[in-house]
């Protein structure tokens, strides 16, 4: 009988023509979340053929995801005044779609009072960082051929709605978010491909992310969201949440609380491995669902 291919093989070199350059960091993130193991824990029982079955469906996604996101650091900074509508214009690069690849970084402070923002947007990144302020500091670093990305925000009861289109004239379109906002601001955040990261966080937290990591640390919010349809998740609490919902089809999801009270916890897997070692109390006010189709689930102290 032939040897199984081993998982590495399953991933292709990134095509001639293409500015790929972190393809072969995301090679190595998709085999670490096919190939973590934790040993010991509970184990729950499948057929040996779901294991290959999940890990070459993982590799059909995330390299999808990979081979439309563009690299998203660099460039020079522009600055764009403070406000509410569109906040950046649509320059064209010399040689249209085919030209080369721009990197282009914009900044914007929000000072009207909100209690909520929601980001979105298809292809790139998005860092959130609590801090004691009362704006919210936007940097965009825009990637693109042809036209830029319009980076797009606006203000609607007390919720500041930012995004980005693309042009119909741009290629490889896409955008990093950075921002710096109010530690207690209630943080929406619905992304296409991309990683998403979190800190210091007081407020309400729900993020979703099609392909993609989720890292969130020191957050301390009551209720928290946490989804991905393939990638790692892994957040750190310094309060214990009343809620706390963390789901991954592929991929680790870690979970990390305070110890001074007991929870209900809810971990499962279907290909993978369930550890918790939080203490646990079916009448508890806290509650934590943490899933994934394949791959670990770890609920422990922070």
């Amino acid at each position: 009988m032939k040897p199984a291919d081993p998982p590495g093989s399953l991933v292709p070199p990134a095509p001639p023509g293409r500015d790929l350059p972190h393809h072969d960091r995301h090679r190595g993130d998709l085999l670490a979340i096919i190939g973590s193991e934790h040993t010991g824990g509970h184990r729950r029982p499948v057929g040996a053929w779901l294991a290959p079955l999940g890990a070459a469906l993982a590799v059909l996604v995330l390299v999808a995801g990979v081979f439309v996101l563009p690299g998203l650091l660099g460039g020079s900074r522009s600055s764009v005044q403070p406000g509410t509508g569109p906040a950046s214009g649509p320059p064209v690069a010399s040689g249209g779609r085919h030209g080369p690849l721009i990197r282009r970084t914009e900044s914007s402070v929000v000072s009207t009072a909100i209690t909520g923002i929601l980001v979105r947007g298809s292809v790139g990144a998005v860092r959130i960082i609590g801090a004691d302020r009362s704006t919210v500091a936007i940097t965009a670093r825009l990637v693109y051929r042809g036209s830029a990305p319009v980076v797009t925000r606006g203000i609607s009861r007390g919720l500041l709605n930012l995004g980005y289109r693309c042009p119909p004239s741009a290629r490889d379109c896409g955008v990093f978010f950075d921002l710096a906002v109010p530690r207690a601001l209630a943080v929406t955040v619905r992304w296409g491909v991309g990683d998403i990261r979190l800190g210091d966080l007081a407020g309400p937290v729900q993020v979703h992310t099609g392909i993609g990591q989720i890292q969130a640390s020191a957050v301390s919010g009551q209720l928290i969201r946490l989804d991905t349809g393939t990638g790692t998740i892994s957040i750190g609490c310094t309060s214990p949440p009343r809620l706390l919902v963390a789901n991954s089809g592929v991929g680790a999801v870690t979970v990390r609380v305070p110890v001074a009270v007991p929870y209900r916890v809810a971990a499962k897997t279907q290909v993978g491995s369930v550890r918790v070692t939080v203490p646990r109390a079916t009448a508890s006010g806290h509650q934590i669902l943490a899933s994934t189709g394949t791959g670990t689930v770890t609920v422990t102290a922070s």
